[in-house]
């Protein structure tokens, strides 16, 4: 059974939040996870949930959706998401046809995130 962890994103502080004690989760009428909100000094804010894949890369730390994934020198970066019921790889086409399993993610590295480094993807276009 693989651990349930999130993360979320806040645009106005540029900054991750893992704190359990001040997440709120939202769902929407599909059932989808789609915000968390929190209180500090009583302002709600919406932040940008990801979700743990319950995979390691080759070094050992944790795959988020968003977290943007290296293979090597040359194949381009790859970006975790969550589609149609399973953690899938983005290429630089938007297509997600790579399912993101563990022999997959003992190759990859991650470089980065789409929040704190979008030029990596940029670069590719």
């Amino acid at each position: 059974m693989r651990e349930i962890k999130f993360r979320a994103w806040d645009k106005s502080r540029g900054q991750y939040f893992t704190n359990p004690k001040w997440v709120e989760f939202r769902v929407n009428a599909d059932g989808a996870l789609v915000a968390i909100n929190y209180a500090i000094g009583g302002k709600e804010q919406k932040l940008a949930v990801e979700q743990f894949t319950g995979l390691k890369d080759k070094n050992g730390v944790d795959i988020y959706e968003g977290d943007i994934l290296a293979y090597g020198e040359n194949v381009p970066e790859r970006v975790a998401i969550f589609e149609n019921g399973s953690f899938r790889l983005l290429d630089d086409d938007n297509h997600a046809n790579q399912v993101l399993v563990v022999d997959t993610a003992r190759r990859l590295e991650i470089i980065g995130n789409i929040h704190q480094n979008p030029e990596l993807l940029e670069s590719e276009k």
